[in-house]
């Protein structure tokens, strides 16, 4: 009698099983981040203490025009040139102004009227009264023509330096480096593209799925 009643169960029980869902197919689990590849290391950029950027283990010198133009951001690159504009116009204005003010003041200073002549030296009212105030005036003017155009150029090389071409200082840059960066390391992480085959394991059995890229 038990034989047939644990057959009865037994067959009970299939039957059970038979009408309940099948589980959910069991997916393949996520493949983890494959590592940077060796060229990451040749193309990744830095920015040192001094905001200069170099690319890559043979450290070569990137400017910040550059790094503007690999990011395609105009904005910078419009900004970056408006800089350099300013600052070569600066330049030139810094030189043509203390050229102009040497040659001037030293024009001046050369025309001043020789105390040692006979005309000066002949009366002495004349020397105390027309040529020493005259000699004076040209030295004098001369001197602070010569001063006034140096320091005129100085105020402009200095405006010229502050117009750096870099735009951004040393933090923004490293953001913007950091993220040049990143899309270089998922470029290159990125599969080719092509066919993929997936393997997927089911309670029926294991099958495969195609995945195209491109």
């Amino acid at each position: 009698m038990r034989p047939t009643l644990l057959l009865c169960g037994l067959l009970l029980g299939s039957a059970a099983r038979a009408g309940e869902p099948s589980p959910p197919p069991v997916m393949p689990t996520e493949v983890a981040e494959p590592a940077l590849p060796p060229e990451f290391l040749d193309q990744a950029l830095k920015v040192d203490v001094d905001n200069r950027i170099t690319r890559g283990r043979a450290q070569a010198p990137l400017t910040h025009r550059e790094l503007f133009q690999k990011l395609g951001r105009a904005d910078l690159l419009a900004k970056s040139d408006g800089m350099l504009t300013r600052r070569r116009w600066l330049i030139v204005g810094a030189v043509g102004l203390s050229t102009a003010a040497i040659v001037a003041g030293s024009i001046l200073i050369a025309t001043a009227p020789n105390l040692a002549t006979p005309a000066c030296e002949n009366s002495v009212q004349v020397y105390n009264e027309i040529c020493v105030p005259r000699a004076n005036q040209h030295n004098i003017s001369g001197t602070a023509i010569i001063v006034g155009g140096v320091v005129g150029a100085l105020l402009m090389a200095g405006f010229a330096y502050g117009s750096d071409p870099a735009v951004l200082t040393r933090d923004e840059t490293v953001s913007l480096v950091g993220t040049y960066n990143s899309q270089l390391a998922r470029q290159l992480r990125r599969p080719p593209a092509g066919l993929r085959l997936l393997p997927m394991v089911t309670p029926d059995g294991a099958s495969l799925t195609a995945s195209l890229r491109f």
